[in-house]
């Protein structure tokens, strides 16, 4: 081979791994099961499963979708369906009807059925309705949400407290007690313009 070939060989295997390293560093990323972005790590001293930026897209035989996000789980390690999640969003959307918004500060979710317990600073968004509380429990088996301890509901016209709401998800019927029956769910009018 002459001089000239041997650069040229040269040159075209520099190109190749340069276009390799490349790739593999900024254009090689994985997707995994559920389009479940997710980084596992395994801690030395607990052998935890850590998963930043989680996501979960459900869909149901209606056309109904549920999605939750987390900043951050951790799988369960006794039971790896459940995991611990913080920094929590999920949405319902259901079929003709407004989309239903839930936050909180931390969540366990169930992987299997999707049942999810939210809990602290708990905030749920339909429309122009708003419930606050430190709990909401979310099943999709009973078709039940259920939102209890320091319940407070906004709405355009009024605010209450209550120690309990019950909403059943298909038909949005709203239940809202207080735990013992002597005492009585708080209700105030907000007066707009003086004629309500």
């Amino acid at each position: 081979m002459t001089k000239k070939s041997h650069i040229q060989l040269l040159l075209i295997f520099t190109f190749i791994f340069i276009s390799l390293l490349i790739f593999f560093k900024y254009f090689n990323k994985t997707i995994s099961k559920n389009d479940l972005k997710m980084k596992t790590e395994k801690t030395k001293n607990t052998g935890e499963s850590i998963i930043e930026d989680l996501k979960y897209l459900s869909t149901d035989k209606k056309g109904n979708e549920y999605k939750i996000e987390a900043k951050k789980g951790n799988i369960d390690k006794d039971n790896p369906d459940i995991i611990y999640l913080e920094n929590v969003e999920a949405v319902i959307l259901l079929q003709n009807s407004d989309s239903i918004i839930i936050k909180s500060k931390f969540a366990n979710y169930n992987t299997k059925n999707f049942d999810t317990l939210f809990n602290n600073s708990v905030s749920l968004d339909y429309g122009e309705h708003g419930l606050k509380s430190e709990f909401l429990n979310l099943s999709f088996e009973s078709n039940l949400v259920s939102i209890y301890d320091n319940v407070r509901y906004l709405s355009g016209i009024s605010s209450l407290k209550a120690d309990r709401a019950e909403i059943d998800i298909l038909n949005k019927n709203t239940k809202i007690f207080m735990e013992n029956s002597n005492k009585k769910v708080l209700i105030n009018s907000l007066s707009k313009n003086g004629n309500n």
